[in-house]
């Protein structure tokens, strides 16, 4: 039965993630790409803009909400 409750959450959240690693960013739950260039990627999520910076940039993997975005990442602000 936990584990069902587990899945019931995870599958209800829609408030968005950011998971950094070193060289990735997985981000979760996100709305729309406004921006991409090999230096910038900008975000929505939540009515909050999300931007990485660094060099190389690459959407390495995209689903429907989940982005994944490697390369050389030097700044993430969020506004």
């Amino acid at each position: 039965m936990k584990l069902i409750s587990k899945l019931d959450r995870y599958l209800e959240n829609k408030n968005y993630e950011l998971i950094i690693k070193e060289n990735k960013i997985n981000i979760i739950n996100f709305q729309e790409i406004i921006d991409f260039s090999v230096n910038k990627i900008s975000l929505r999520c939540d009515n909050k803009i999300i931007n990485i910076e660094g060099k190389n940039l690459i959407i390495a993997k995209m689903l429907d909400e989940e982005i994944l975005i490697t390369g050389i990442i030097t700044n993430i602000r969020i506004n």
